[in-house]
């Protein structure tokens, strides 16, 4: 199974966070996925790839060619591998299209770049460009405005109830990958 992990490239002050982006790195790598990323070593998305190649090694990085400088070198260095398996693409929306490619879409707390892929793969869901399940972690409720504004915009009549194709859970523990 392929999981791609929208996450931020910050670490989180509440540790609980932090905490989850590593059990996701543990699920994926119990459950022998795929782990398909932005190309990053920081932040959330650090402290999943670094426990996920503990028990792992099927990661794959997709990484706009502008970034390949200076992610690449880091990747090899937090991996121990010379030989990662990095898709190099143009543009960051050669790399948003990657994403409907995988099975699973998981979203962990972030900023702006994790909001674009939570946002593009629920529209390309509800546009059944794909049929991939987008799993929303509201890790101490960190979406909690996100989705208030979702729901807002279903009210007032300006967006409906198909806007939603995503699953919200509150922990990783609560994440079924082999759930359709």
């Amino acid at each position: 199974m392929r999981v791609f992990i929208c996450a931020g490239m910050g670490t989180a002050k509440n540790q609980k966070i932090n905490d989850e982006a590593k059990n996701l790195g543990k699920l994926l790598a119990e459950n022998d996925c795929t782990y398909i990323q932005g190309g990053s070593d920081e932040g959330l998305m650090g402290e999943t790839l670094r426990e996920f190649i503990k028990y792992s090694k099927q990661v794959e990085f997709v990484i706009p060619e502008r970034f390949c400088r200076q992610a690449i070198p880091r990747l090899e260095k937090t991996t121990g591998d010379k030989a990662l398996n990095v898709q190099v693409v143009q543009a960051e929306a050669d790399r948003l299209n990657i994403i409907k490619r995988c099975d699973k879409i998981i979203v962990l707390p972030g900023g702006s770049g994790t909001l674009e892929e939570f946002l593009y793969s629920n529209e390309t869901a509800r546009s059944k460009e794909h049929s991939n399940k987008v799993i929303l972690v509201n890790i101490e409720g960190y979406f909690n405005d996100l989705l208030a504004q979702i729901d807002k915009a279903i009210k007032e009549g300006i967006s409906k109830d198909s806007t939603k194709n995503f699953e919200v859970v509150n922990s990783v523990s609560k994440i079924d990958l082999f759930e359709e």
